[in-house]
């Protein structure tokens, strides 16, 4: 029994068939003890008015004359017997006329309802609800009782049980459908999960599951597919990824063959001019190797930061100093707009240099000469639309350059996106810098986002949390 439907649907035949079966059996336990108790009941109460009658018929005649009419007249029933024995125990009245002048003993009767008349005993009526096997019944006296099953009140408890068991047959068939559905509804959607995770096993991440339950296996179906979404997306992003470092790779790597192959050949001069162009491709392909790995140990949590209470301030005149030559030899002023009395805050100064250094030669690369850029600092309590919920320094980047289109903003961020994709390696990086810039930040507790219009230059902007009151 290996089938989740067989497992189930055996679980719950059990379950129905056990709940049925009890709940037939106390009611037929229940039902026959009841009827037993009302019918003991009633033949009781039913001999005590015969004996009174009985009493009062005795009473007037002082006699047992005629009493056989008068026992005829007080049967309740054809299956009813009315015994009358007087008080030397002589049977005087006998609605079967089997016991007529036999003495109470011999008839084996005993424990009857006694008759009154004026205030004494003159005799004792006995009760056969009906004939029992071999002729003999059952009697009711005044303080015992003893009752064997009447035929009609049998009768009317076969009845009964035969109700009770059409009952439980058809609930069990309605509870077993019912079952069977409800397991259906449960077991589909296992079913197409498991469908869904060897497809995805197999390498079909597009594949989605149909499940439209609003319970918990709905969710769990939401779930599936929201994971081979993000899958599908994870692998096509490798695979762009592979693809363009391959491409990033090849450029340099093909520069520097060509350019060793000619001085071989003798076509190109070993010559300080093609030795710089090797040296230079072959920065930067340590760039770019660089930067694939702080990528690849931010991504695996394994990016080491020696995080100390700094003033950001130090770093930020650091780095305009460090940019301060390349801005000026494109014409491009470089300014600050720096708070006084920053609080300060627990990180990397290395990282942050490099973050700092990544967004200002960005900013520098697409601003053209008379532009401006200008790096500013501030403190701020939060800014729960951009994600900031903590006191914070936000850091911004500013410049005057082209700006950016609205549909490109989502994806500054991502590895080797470029806004032009006409832009050479040479004018426009790898395409790393800015989603090692991200993966420095949020390595920090921070946020990072950008805002910008076409034509009127970007700001990228970084808040740091303050995790020290220190100033």
């Amino acid at each position: 029994m290996r089938s989740l439907n067989w497992k189930l649907a055996g679980a719950l035949l059990l379950v129905v068939m056990v709940t049925i079966g009890l709940m037939a059996y106390l009611m037929n336990v229940g039902t026959a003890s009841e009827f037993r108790e009302y019918a003991s009941q009633s033949s009781q109460n039913y001999v005590q008015s015969v004996a009174s009658v009985l009493g009062s018929f005795y009473e007037r005649d002082q006699d047992w004359t005629g009493i056989d009419e008068v026992l005829a007249d007080l049967l309740r029933s054809s299956s009813d017997r009315l015994v009358v024995a007087d008080s030397e125990g002589i049977v005087v009245g006998d609605t079967g006329r089997d016991w007529l002048g036999d003495p109470a003993s011999d008839a084996g009767l005993s424990g009857g309802t006694a008759v009154v008349s004026s205030g004494e005993d003159v005799g004792q009526v006995y009760l056969f609800s009906s004939f029992a096997r071999g002729g003999r019944g059952f009697g009711y006296g005044g303080g015992s009782q003893q009752q064997v099953a009447a035929s009609n009140e049998q009768d009317f408890l076969d009845r009964v049980n035969h109700w009770l068991i059409m009952v439980a047959i058809i609930a069990a068939v309605v509870a077993l459908a019912l079952g069977l559905v409800l397991i259906w509804q449960i077991v589909r959607p296992v079913k197409l999960l498991n469908r869904g995770a060897r497809q995805v096993a197999e390498g079909n991440l597009a594949c989605r599951v149909d499940i439209r339950s609003k319970d918990e296996l709905g969710e769990l179906g939401r779930s599936f597919n929201a994971m081979a979404a993000s899958l599908e997306g994870a692998e096509a992003e490798r695979r762009r990824m592979i693809a363009d470092v391959s491409h990033e790779l090849r450029t340099p790597l093909t520069v520097i063959e060509g350019t060793v192959d000619g001085i071989q050949d003798g076509v190109f001069p070993a010559d300080k001019e093609h030795l710089d162009a090797i040296r230079e491709q072959t920065a930067l392909l340590t760039r770019l190797t660089a930067d694939l790995r702080d990528l690849s140990l931010a991504d695996s949590g394994q990016l080491r930061l020696h995080l100390a209470a700094t003033d950001i301030k130090d770093v930020l005149q650091r780095s305009l100093l460090t940019f301060a030559a390349p801005a000026g030899s494109k014409g491009i002023g470089l300014g600050s707009d720096l708070a006084p009395d920053l609080p300060r805050v627990e990180i990397d100064a290395a990282r942050m240099d490099q973050v700092l250094g990544n967004l200002i030669t960005n900013a520098i690369r697409h601003t053209p000469a008379g532009g401006r850029i200008t790096v500013s600092a501030r403190a701020i309590e939060g800014d729960r639309a951009r994600g900031v919920d903590s006191p914070s320094v936000l850091v911004s980047v500013a410049d005057t350059g082209e700006g950016i289109a609205p549909e490109h903003l989502p994806h500054v961020f991502d590895r080797f996106y470029r806004v032009e994709e006409s832009r050479s390696r040479g004018d426009g990086g790898a395409g790393l810098g800015l989603a090692i810039v991200r993966q420095m930040v949020q390595a920090h507790g921070g946020t990072v986002w950008v805002e910008s219009q076409p034509g009127r230059g970007s700001t990228f902007r970084f808040a740091l949390p303050v995790r020290s009151s220190g100033r």
